[in-house]
Protein backbone atom coordinates (compact mmCIF):
# COMPACT_ATOMS: atom_id res chain seq x y z
CA UNK A 1 0.00 0.00 0.00
CA UNK A 2 2.98 2.30 0.53
CA UNK A 3 4.46 1.75 -2.59
CA UNK A 4 1.11 1.64 -4.10
CA UNK A 5 0.44 5.46 -2.95
CA UNK A 6 4.31 7.16 -3.41
CA UNK A 7 3.62 5.81 -7.35
CA UNK A 8 0.47 7.68 -7.31
CA UNK A 9 2.02 10.78 -5.52
CA UNK A 10 4.50 11.09 -8.20
CA UNK A 11 1.86 10.66 -11.04
CA UNK A 12 0.41 13.30 -9.49
CA UNK A 13 3.45 16.23 -9.88
CA UNK A 14 3.91 14.71 -13.05
CA UNK A 15 6.19 11.60 -13.69
CA UNK A 16 5.73 9.09 -16.31
CA UNK A 17 4.51 5.62 -15.21
CA UNK A 18 5.87 2.73 -16.59
CA UNK A 19 2.25 1.14 -17.45
CA UNK A 20 2.28 -3.17 -17.23
CA UNK A 21 3.78 -5.23 -19.63
CA UNK A 22 2.01 -5.53 -22.89
CA UNK A 23 1.15 -9.00 -23.33
CA UNK A 24 3.12 -10.30 -26.60
CA UNK A 25 3.85 -13.86 -27.95
CA UNK A 26 6.86 -15.16 -27.16
CA UNK A 27 9.32 -15.16 -29.26
CA UNK A 28 12.16 -17.63 -29.99
CA UNK A 29 15.62 -17.49 -31.88
CA UNK A 30 15.49 -18.66 -35.48
CA UNK A 31 16.91 -21.59 -37.24
CA UNK A 32 20.54 -20.83 -37.87
CA UNK A 33 20.89 -19.74 -41.98
CA UNK A 34 21.72 -21.92 -43.91
CA UNK A 35 23.23 -19.46 -46.50
CA UNK A 36 25.62 -16.56 -46.67
CA UNK A 37 29.12 -15.74 -45.34
CA UNK A 38 28.50 -16.64 -41.95
CA UNK A 39 27.01 -19.76 -42.71
CA UNK A 40 29.23 -20.66 -44.78
CA UNK A 41 33.02 -19.93 -42.25
CA UNK A 42 31.03 -21.76 -39.13
CA UNK A 43 30.41 -25.20 -41.70
CA UNK A 44 34.21 -24.39 -42.28
CA UNK A 45 35.64 -24.27 -38.95
CA UNK A 46 33.82 -27.00 -37.65
CA UNK A 47 33.69 -29.55 -40.13
CA UNK A 48 36.82 -31.81 -39.92
CA UNK A 49 35.89 -31.53 -35.81
CA UNK A 50 34.14 -34.28 -33.99
CA UNK A 51 30.61 -33.25 -33.50
CA UNK A 52 30.63 -32.02 -29.92
CA UNK A 53 33.59 -29.41 -30.51
CA UNK A 54 33.30 -26.09 -31.48
CA UNK A 55 35.29 -23.62 -32.30
CA UNK A 56 36.92 -20.13 -30.72
CA UNK A 57 39.04 -17.11 -31.06
CA UNK A 58 40.10 -14.94 -28.57
CA UNK A 59 39.05 -10.99 -28.72
CA UNK A 60 41.91 -9.00 -26.67
CA UNK A 61 42.76 -6.42 -28.62
CA UNK A 62 39.96 -3.66 -27.93
CA UNK A 63 39.78 -2.84 -31.90
CA UNK A 64 39.34 -6.34 -32.84
CA UNK A 65 36.54 -6.74 -30.46
CA UNK A 66 34.62 -3.74 -32.42
CA UNK A 67 35.71 -5.33 -35.58
CA UNK A 68 34.02 -8.50 -35.27
CA UNK A 69 30.95 -7.08 -33.72
CA UNK A 70 30.57 -4.76 -36.68
CA UNK A 71 31.67 -8.00 -39.11
CA UNK A 72 29.04 -10.26 -38.29
CA UNK A 73 26.15 -7.55 -38.03
CA UNK A 74 27.27 -6.53 -41.60
CA UNK A 75 27.20 -10.38 -43.13
CA UNK A 76 24.13 -11.25 -40.88
CA UNK A 77 21.26 -12.38 -43.16
CA UNK A 78 18.71 -13.88 -41.14
CA UNK A 79 18.52 -12.71 -37.25
CA UNK A 80 20.98 -10.91 -34.31
CA UNK A 81 20.70 -11.28 -30.82
CA UNK A 82 22.24 -8.80 -28.50
CA UNK A 83 22.29 -8.65 -24.87
CA UNK A 84 24.03 -6.21 -22.71
CA UNK A 85 24.42 -4.23 -19.59
CA UNK A 86 25.23 -0.93 -21.15
CA UNK A 87 24.89 0.77 -24.21
CA UNK A 88 26.05 3.96 -24.41
CA UNK A 89 25.62 6.75 -26.81
CA UNK A 90 29.15 7.45 -28.05
CA UNK A 91 31.14 7.02 -31.26
CA UNK A 92 31.32 3.08 -31.26
CA UNK A 93 27.80 2.39 -29.89
CA UNK A 94 26.24 4.68 -32.66
CA UNK A 95 28.79 3.26 -35.22
CA UNK A 96 27.23 -0.64 -34.28
CA UNK A 97 23.53 1.18 -33.96
CA UNK A 98 24.12 2.29 -37.86
CA UNK A 99 25.33 -1.35 -38.91
CA UNK A 100 21.99 -2.79 -37.08
CA UNK A 101 20.07 -0.79 -38.81
CA UNK A 102 21.20 -1.58 -42.04
CA UNK A 103 20.65 -5.18 -41.31
CA UNK A 104 17.29 -4.39 -40.19
CA UNK A 105 16.58 -2.63 -43.45
CA UNK A 106 17.79 -5.96 -45.99
CA UNK A 107 15.42 -8.03 -43.45
CA UNK A 108 17.98 -9.29 -40.65
CA UNK A 109 15.07 -9.46 -37.82
CA UNK A 110 17.32 -8.49 -34.97
CA UNK A 111 16.74 -8.40 -31.31
CA UNK A 112 17.81 -5.91 -28.48
CA UNK A 113 17.83 -7.09 -24.85
CA UNK A 114 19.62 -4.15 -22.86
CA UNK A 115 19.38 -3.60 -18.95
CA UNK A 116 17.50 -1.18 -17.49
CA UNK A 117 19.93 0.95 -14.87
CA UNK A 118 21.10 3.49 -17.33
CA UNK A 119 18.46 3.72 -19.52
CA UNK A 120 16.57 6.66 -18.01
CA UNK A 121 15.39 9.79 -20.35
CA UNK A 122 16.32 7.32 -22.86
CA UNK A 123 12.64 5.85 -23.36
CA UNK A 124 12.18 7.96 -26.54
CA UNK A 125 14.76 6.84 -28.68
CA UNK A 126 14.15 3.01 -27.62
CA UNK A 127 10.47 3.54 -28.81
CA UNK A 128 11.70 5.22 -31.61
CA UNK A 129 13.95 2.84 -32.91
CA UNK A 130 11.49 -0.27 -31.94
CA UNK A 131 9.35 1.35 -34.68
CA UNK A 132 11.72 -0.18 -37.23
CA UNK A 133 9.36 -3.64 -38.42
CA UNK A 134 12.71 -5.69 -38.18
CA UNK A 135 14.11 -4.43 -34.84
CA UNK A 136 12.40 -5.23 -31.25
CA UNK A 137 14.04 -4.61 -28.03
CA UNK A 138 13.34 -5.19 -24.73
CA UNK A 139 14.73 -3.84 -21.28
CA UNK A 140 15.34 -5.68 -18.27
CA UNK A 141 13.83 -5.39 -14.61
CA UNK A 142 12.39 -1.42 -15.51
CA UNK A 143 11.65 0.78 -12.87
CA UNK A 144 8.54 2.64 -13.45
CA UNK A 145 8.94 5.77 -12.97
CA UNK A 146 10.78 7.17 -16.47
CA UNK A 147 11.32 10.66 -16.85
CA UNK A 148 12.25 11.95 -13.60
CA UNK A 149 16.01 11.33 -11.87
CA UNK A 150 14.39 11.88 -8.29
CA UNK A 151 11.27 10.07 -9.03
CA UNK A 152 13.33 7.27 -9.82
CA UNK A 153 15.62 7.23 -7.00
CA UNK A 154 12.38 7.37 -4.84
CA UNK A 155 11.27 4.53 -6.38
CA UNK A 156 14.50 2.53 -5.82
CA UNK A 157 14.21 3.50 -2.12
CA UNK A 158 10.77 2.09 -1.52
CA UNK A 159 11.28 -0.95 -4.04
CA UNK A 160 15.16 -1.54 -3.79
CA UNK A 161 15.16 -5.49 -3.49
CA UNK A 162 13.19 -5.96 -6.91
CA UNK A 163 15.08 -2.95 -8.79
CA UNK A 164 18.45 -3.95 -7.36
CA UNK A 165 18.67 -7.03 -9.56
CA UNK A 166 20.16 -6.16 -12.75
CA UNK A 167 21.45 -8.05 -16.13
CA UNK A 168 24.95 -7.79 -16.07
CA UNK A 169 25.08 -10.17 -19.30
CA UNK A 170 26.90 -9.58 -22.60
CA UNK A 171 26.54 -11.88 -25.76
CA UNK A 172 25.81 -11.27 -29.42
CA UNK A 173 24.86 -14.02 -31.37
CA UNK A 174 24.87 -13.55 -35.77
CA UNK A 175 22.74 -15.76 -38.03
CA UNK A 176 22.54 -18.56 -35.27
CA UNK A 177 26.02 -19.45 -36.40
CA UNK A 178 28.75 -17.05 -34.89
CA UNK A 179 28.65 -15.29 -31.71
CA UNK A 180 30.58 -13.32 -29.28
CA UNK A 181 30.71 -13.48 -25.40
CA UNK A 182 32.77 -12.21 -23.06
CA UNK A 183 33.13 -8.93 -20.37
CA UNK A 184 32.70 -5.98 -22.96
CA UNK A 185 29.66 -3.78 -22.80
CA UNK A 186 29.09 -1.22 -25.97
CA UNK A 187 31.18 2.16 -25.39
CA UNK A 188 34.19 3.43 -26.18
CA UNK A 189 36.21 2.71 -23.31
CA UNK A 190 35.71 -1.57 -24.29
CA UNK A 191 37.04 -1.07 -27.57
CA UNK A 192 39.98 1.21 -27.33
CA UNK A 193 38.43 4.86 -27.98
CA UNK A 194 37.82 6.56 -24.44
CA UNK A 195 40.65 9.48 -23.86
CA UNK A 196 40.54 9.09 -19.84
CA UNK A 197 40.90 5.41 -19.81
CA UNK A 198 40.84 2.24 -22.20
CA UNK A 199 39.94 -1.32 -20.28
CA UNK A 200 41.77 -4.17 -20.78
CA UNK A 201 39.20 -6.53 -21.84
CA UNK A 202 38.19 -9.91 -23.23
CA UNK A 203 35.95 -11.67 -25.62
CA UNK A 204 35.45 -15.10 -27.19
CA UNK A 205 33.97 -15.16 -30.83
CA UNK A 206 32.67 -18.99 -31.28
CA UNK A 207 31.18 -20.67 -33.81
CA UNK A 208 29.87 -24.79 -33.80
CA UNK A 209 27.44 -26.43 -31.39
CA UNK A 210 27.71 -24.30 -28.57
CA UNK A 211 26.16 -21.27 -30.49
CA UNK A 212 22.30 -23.18 -30.32
CA UNK A 213 23.09 -22.68 -26.22
CA UNK A 214 23.94 -19.12 -26.71
CA UNK A 215 20.58 -18.57 -28.54
CA UNK A 216 18.34 -20.95 -25.98
CA UNK A 217 19.69 -18.63 -22.76
CA UNK A 218 19.08 -15.34 -24.83
CA UNK A 219 15.48 -16.75 -25.38
CA UNK A 220 15.47 -17.39 -21.53
CA UNK A 221 15.75 -13.70 -20.71
CA UNK A 222 13.74 -12.77 -23.61
CA UNK A 223 10.25 -14.54 -22.42
CA UNK A 224 10.83 -13.55 -18.89
CA UNK A 225 8.27 -11.58 -17.46
CA UNK A 226 11.20 -9.45 -16.20
CA UNK A 227 11.89 -8.25 -19.92
CA UNK A 228 9.87 -5.43 -20.70
CA UNK A 229 8.30 -4.80 -24.42
CA UNK A 230 9.59 -1.71 -25.95
CA UNK A 231 6.23 -1.13 -27.11
CA UNK A 232 4.65 -1.04 -23.53
CA UNK A 233 6.59 2.45 -23.07
CA UNK A 234 3.96 5.39 -23.30
CA UNK A 235 5.57 7.86 -25.73
CA UNK A 236 4.54 8.73 -29.63
CA UNK A 237 7.08 7.32 -31.75
CA UNK A 238 6.40 6.65 -35.74
CA UNK A 239 8.33 5.63 -39.25
CA UNK A 240 9.89 8.96 -39.32
CA UNK A 241 11.40 8.78 -35.29
CA UNK A 242 13.52 6.06 -37.13
CA UNK A 243 14.75 7.87 -39.75
CA UNK A 244 15.45 11.01 -37.38
CA UNK A 245 17.58 8.67 -35.04
CA UNK A 246 19.51 7.31 -38.43
CA UNK A 247 20.53 11.00 -38.91
CA UNK A 248 21.15 11.63 -35.61
CA UNK A 249 23.37 8.45 -35.25
CA UNK A 250 25.45 9.34 -38.70
CA UNK A 251 26.03 13.06 -37.69
CA UNK A 252 27.27 11.73 -34.82
CA UNK A 253 29.69 9.33 -36.26
CA UNK A 254 30.99 11.58 -38.79
CA UNK A 255 31.40 14.17 -36.30
CA UNK A 256 33.93 11.35 -35.04
CA UNK A 257 35.32 9.93 -37.88
CA UNK A 258 39.18 11.30 -36.45
CA UNK A 259 38.90 8.63 -33.47
CA UNK A 260 36.93 6.40 -35.61
CA UNK A 261 40.15 6.05 -37.78
CA UNK A 262 40.84 2.54 -37.28
CA UNK A 263 37.23 0.95 -38.58
CA UNK A 264 35.55 0.93 -42.03
CA UNK A 265 32.57 3.81 -41.76
CA UNK A 266 31.65 3.24 -45.30
CA UNK A 267 31.93 1.15 -48.33
CA UNK A 268 31.55 -2.27 -48.84
CA UNK A 269 32.36 -5.36 -46.55
CA UNK A 270 35.96 -6.75 -47.44
CA UNK A 271 35.44 -10.02 -48.81
CA UNK A 272 38.23 -12.15 -47.24
CA UNK A 273 37.96 -10.60 -43.66
CA UNK A 274 35.55 -13.04 -42.73
CA UNK A 275 37.12 -15.89 -44.38
CA UNK A 276 40.38 -15.42 -42.31
CA UNK A 277 38.90 -15.93 -39.09
CA UNK A 278 38.85 -19.81 -39.97
CA UNK A 279 42.01 -20.36 -39.76
CA UNK A 280 42.77 -18.49 -36.28
CA UNK A 281 40.32 -20.86 -34.46
CA UNK A 282 40.88 -23.68 -31.53
CA UNK A 283 38.87 -26.14 -30.66
CA UNK A 284 37.32 -28.18 -28.00
CA UNK A 285 34.13 -28.62 -26.12
CA UNK A 286 32.18 -25.70 -24.75
CA UNK A 287 29.07 -25.05 -22.82
CA UNK A 288 27.01 -22.04 -21.91
CA UNK A 289 26.85 -21.22 -18.55
CA UNK A 290 24.26 -18.32 -17.28
CA UNK A 291 22.09 -17.04 -13.59
CA UNK A 292 18.65 -17.68 -14.01
CA UNK A 293 16.49 -14.30 -14.63
CA UNK A 294 14.53 -15.00 -11.79
CA UNK A 295 13.26 -12.28 -9.09
CA UNK A 296 16.47 -12.64 -6.33
CA UNK A 297 14.37 -13.87 -3.59
CA UNK A 298 12.96 -16.57 -5.65
CA UNK A 299 15.18 -20.36 -5.87
CA UNK A 300 18.12 -20.00 -8.61
CA UNK A 301 21.08 -21.41 -10.35
CA UNK A 302 23.96 -19.21 -9.75
CA UNK A 303 26.66 -19.00 -12.21
CA UNK A 304 28.91 -19.38 -9.46
CA UNK A 305 27.64 -22.54 -8.14
CA UNK A 306 28.60 -24.14 -12.07
CA UNK A 307 32.16 -22.70 -11.89
CA UNK A 308 32.81 -23.95 -8.20
CA UNK A 309 32.42 -27.32 -9.61
CA UNK A 310 34.73 -26.57 -12.48
CA UNK A 311 37.51 -24.93 -9.88
CA UNK A 312 36.81 -28.44 -7.59
CA UNK A 313 38.79 -30.48 -10.37
CA UNK A 314 42.03 -28.58 -9.94
CA UNK A 315 44.57 -30.81 -9.33
CA UNK A 316 47.78 -28.03 -10.29
CA UNK A 317 47.05 -24.37 -10.53
CA UNK A 318 43.99 -22.12 -11.06
CA UNK A 319 44.64 -18.92 -12.25
CA UNK A 320 42.08 -15.65 -11.73
CA UNK A 321 41.55 -12.78 -13.35
CA UNK A 322 38.60 -10.12 -12.06
CA UNK A 323 38.84 -6.33 -12.25
CA UNK A 324 36.91 -6.60 -8.93
CA UNK A 325 37.68 -8.83 -6.06
CA UNK A 326 35.76 -8.94 -3.10
CA UNK A 327 35.77 -12.23 -1.54
CA UNK A 328 32.84 -13.68 0.58
CA UNK A 329 34.53 -15.99 3.35
CA UNK A 330 33.38 -19.26 1.58
CA UNK A 331 35.50 -17.83 -1.75
CA UNK A 332 38.47 -17.27 -0.05
CA UNK A 333 38.33 -20.33 2.32
CA UNK A 334 38.14 -22.53 -1.13
CA UNK A 335 41.11 -20.63 -2.74
CA UNK A 336 42.97 -21.63 0.82
CA UNK A 337 41.77 -24.93 0.75
CA UNK A 338 43.25 -25.72 -2.87
CA UNK A 339 46.60 -24.07 -1.82
CA UNK A 340 46.47 -26.38 1.45
CA UNK A 341 46.79 -29.08 -1.24
CA UNK A 342 49.14 -27.87 -3.04
CA UNK A 343 47.52 -26.05 -5.79
CA UNK A 344 49.21 -22.70 -6.83
CA UNK A 345 46.52 -19.97 -7.10
CA UNK A 346 47.49 -16.83 -8.73
CA UNK A 347 45.29 -13.87 -9.10
CA UNK A 348 44.89 -10.94 -10.62
CA UNK A 349 43.37 -8.02 -9.99
CA UNK A 350 43.10 -4.43 -10.79
CA UNK A 351 45.42 -1.93 -8.79
CA UNK A 352 44.27 1.11 -7.07
CA UNK A 353 45.39 3.03 -10.14
CA UNK A 354 43.99 1.11 -12.72
CA UNK A 355 40.56 0.73 -10.98
CA UNK A 356 37.96 2.66 -13.06
CA UNK A 357 35.81 2.37 -8.76
CA UNK A 358 37.89 3.15 -6.53
CA UNK A 359 34.39 2.47 -3.97
CA UNK A 360 34.94 -1.04 -5.35
CA UNK A 361 39.14 -1.31 -4.78
CA UNK A 362 38.49 0.74 -1.41
CA UNK A 363 36.42 -2.63 -0.08
CA UNK A 364 38.81 -5.05 -1.80
CA UNK A 365 42.13 -3.91 0.07
CA UNK A 366 40.53 -4.59 3.15
CA UNK A 367 41.34 -8.41 1.82
CA UNK A 368 44.60 -7.97 1.14
CA UNK A 369 46.45 -9.42 4.08
CA UNK A 370 43.76 -12.51 4.03
CA UNK A 371 44.80 -13.16 0.58
CA UNK A 372 48.63 -13.33 1.04
CA UNK A 373 48.20 -15.15 4.27
CA UNK A 374 45.87 -18.12 2.34
CA UNK A 375 49.31 -18.26 0.41
CA UNK A 376 47.25 -16.99 -2.95
CA UNK A 377 50.33 -15.47 -5.44
CA UNK A 378 48.29 -12.32 -5.50
CA UNK A 379 48.73 -9.16 -8.64
CA UNK A 380 47.41 -6.08 -9.09
CA UNK A 381 47.49 -4.81 -12.70
CA UNK A 382 49.18 -1.44 -13.92
CA UNK A 383 47.54 1.50 -14.66
CA UNK A 384 50.55 2.31 -17.36
CA UNK A 385 51.05 -1.75 -18.39
CA UNK A 386 53.82 -2.26 -21.30
CA UNK A 387 53.54 -0.87 -24.67
CA UNK A 388 51.98 -4.20 -26.37
CA UNK A 389 49.83 -4.36 -23.33
CA UNK A 390 48.51 -1.17 -23.79
CA UNK A 391 48.26 -1.54 -27.80
CA UNK A 392 45.67 -4.22 -26.95
CA UNK A 393 43.73 -1.83 -25.00
CA UNK A 394 44.52 1.96 -27.22
CA UNK A 395 43.05 1.47 -30.48
CA UNK A 396 44.84 4.09 -32.98
CA UNK A 397 44.89 6.95 -33.00
CA UNK A 398 43.45 7.12 -29.33
CA UNK A 399 45.80 6.87 -26.16
CA UNK A 400 44.03 7.10 -23.23
CA UNK A 401 45.49 8.53 -19.97
CA UNK A 402 45.51 5.29 -18.13
CA UNK A 403 44.55 1.36 -18.52
CA UNK A 404 41.95 0.08 -16.81
CA UNK A 405 41.58 -3.92 -16.23
CA UNK A 406 37.56 -5.50 -17.71
CA UNK A 407 39.39 -8.79 -18.05
CA UNK A 408 36.90 -11.92 -16.57
CA UNK A 409 38.67 -15.12 -16.60
CA UNK A 410 39.42 -18.53 -14.93
CA UNK A 411 41.78 -20.99 -16.49
CA UNK A 412 42.11 -24.81 -14.66
CA UNK A 413 45.22 -26.57 -15.23
CA UNK A 414 45.62 -25.04 -18.30
CA UNK A 415 43.31 -27.32 -19.94
CA UNK A 416 39.64 -26.10 -18.66
CA UNK A 417 38.72 -22.36 -18.73
CA UNK A 418 35.84 -19.57 -18.49
CA UNK A 419 35.13 -16.11 -20.06
CA UNK A 420 32.63 -14.55 -19.41
CA UNK A 421 30.85 -10.86 -17.16
CA UNK A 422 31.31 -12.97 -13.59
CA UNK A 423 33.44 -10.33 -11.53
CA UNK A 424 34.05 -12.08 -8.36
CA UNK A 425 32.36 -9.55 -5.90
CA UNK A 426 29.18 -9.82 -3.53
CA UNK A 427 27.17 -7.85 -6.47
CA UNK A 428 28.06 -10.33 -9.41
CA UNK A 429 27.84 -13.83 -6.75
CA UNK A 430 24.90 -12.70 -5.64
CA UNK A 431 22.45 -9.79 -7.01
CA UNK A 432 22.71 -9.64 -10.52
CA UNK A 433 22.99 -12.17 -13.67
CA UNK A 434 25.85 -13.10 -15.39
CA UNK A 435 26.82 -15.37 -18.20
CA UNK A 436 30.07 -16.87 -20.32
CA UNK A 437 31.51 -19.37 -21.62
CA UNK A 438 32.89 -22.75 -20.19
CA UNK A 439 35.36 -24.00 -21.92
CA UNK A 440 37.41 -27.49 -22.20
CA UNK A 441 40.97 -27.35 -24.49
CA UNK A 442 43.74 -27.68 -23.98
CA UNK A 443 45.29 -25.26 -26.99
CA UNK A 444 42.89 -22.12 -25.64
CA UNK A 445 42.77 -22.46 -22.59
CA UNK A 446 46.68 -23.24 -22.37
CA UNK A 447 46.78 -19.81 -24.67
CA UNK A 448 44.54 -17.94 -22.74
CA UNK A 449 47.36 -19.01 -19.48
CA UNK A 450 49.96 -17.73 -21.13
CA UNK A 451 47.80 -14.44 -21.54
CA UNK A 452 47.37 -14.37 -17.92
CA UNK A 453 51.01 -14.91 -16.90
CA UNK A 454 51.78 -12.05 -19.46
CA UNK A 455 49.62 -9.27 -17.38
CA UNK A 456 50.95 -10.74 -14.19
CA UNK A 457 54.40 -9.89 -15.35
CA UNK A 458 56.69 -7.18 -13.86
CA UNK A 459 55.99 -4.82 -16.91
CA UNK A 460 52.26 -5.00 -16.28
CA UNK A 461 51.57 -5.80 -12.85
CA UNK A 462 52.42 -5.34 -8.82
CA UNK A 463 52.92 -8.37 -7.07
CA UNK A 464 51.87 -7.57 -4.32
CA UNK A 465 53.71 -9.95 -1.39
CA UNK A 466 54.73 -9.79 2.50
CA UNK A 467 57.86 -8.61 3.17
CA UNK A 468 60.54 -10.26 6.38
CA UNK A 469 58.55 -7.59 8.45
CA UNK A 470 55.04 -9.11 7.97
CA UNK A 471 54.47 -5.72 6.02
CA UNK A 472 52.54 -5.41 2.64
CA UNK A 473 54.87 -4.16 -0.46
CA UNK A 474 54.42 -3.93 -4.34
CA UNK A 475 56.86 -5.02 -6.77
CA UNK A 476 57.65 -4.34 -10.61
CA UNK A 477 59.81 -3.10 -13.16
CA UNK A 478 59.36 0.64 -11.58
CA UNK A 479 60.82 -1.08 -8.36
CA UNK A 480 59.37 -1.59 -4.74
CA UNK A 481 56.90 0.11 -3.11
CA UNK A 482 55.60 0.59 0.33
CA UNK A 483 52.25 1.88 -0.64
CA UNK A 484 49.99 0.87 -2.78
CA UNK A 485 50.15 2.60 -6.51
CA UNK A 486 47.42 5.62 -7.37
CA UNK A 487 47.18 7.89 -10.15
CA UNK A 488 46.92 10.80 -7.93
CA UNK A 489 46.68 11.87 -3.95
CA UNK A 490 42.98 12.74 -4.29
CA UNK A 491 42.57 9.02 -5.17
CA UNK A 492 44.28 7.90 -2.43
CA UNK A 493 42.09 10.59 -0.01
CA UNK A 494 38.75 8.88 -2.00
CA UNK A 495 40.31 5.35 -1.57
CA UNK A 496 40.54 6.11 2.44
CA UNK A 497 37.00 7.35 3.24
CA UNK A 498 35.28 5.52 0.45
CA UNK A 499 35.78 1.92 3.03
CA UNK A 500 34.07 2.86 5.90
CA UNK A 501 30.64 3.36 3.49
CA UNK A 502 29.05 0.22 4.70
CA UNK A 503 27.77 -0.77 0.98
CA UNK A 504 30.38 -3.60 0.09
CA UNK A 505 27.47 -6.48 0.21
CA UNK A 506 26.12 -4.30 -2.95
CA UNK A 507 29.31 -3.43 -5.39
Amino acid sequence: MRRLWAVSLLALVGCTILPPAPRVPEQYSLSPATTGDLAEVSRKAVEERPEDESAFLQLSSNQAALKWRLELIERAERSIDLQYFIWNDDASANLLFLRMLDAADRGVRVRLMVDDIFLIRRDRNLAAINQHPNMDIKIFNPGRIRDSTLGAIGEWMLNFRQLNRRMHNKMLVADNQIGIIGGRNIGNAYFGLDEQYNFRDLDVIVAGPVVEEISHAFDEYWNHKMAYPVEGIPHEASAESVTRLRERAEAYVQAHLGELASFRVEGPVAPDEIESLVGQMQFGEAHFLQDDPVPIDGKEVRLIDMLALVSGRTTEEILIITPYFIPRPTLLQRLAEMVSRGVTVRLLTGSLASNNHTLAHAHYKKYRRSILEAGIELFEYRDDPSYRQRALADTAPVVSDFVSLHTKAIVVDRKMCFVGSLNLDPRAIEINTENGLYIESEPFCGELSLQAEWMMSPGNAWRVYLDEKDRIRWISTKGIRTSQPARSTWQRVQDFFYRWIPVEGQI
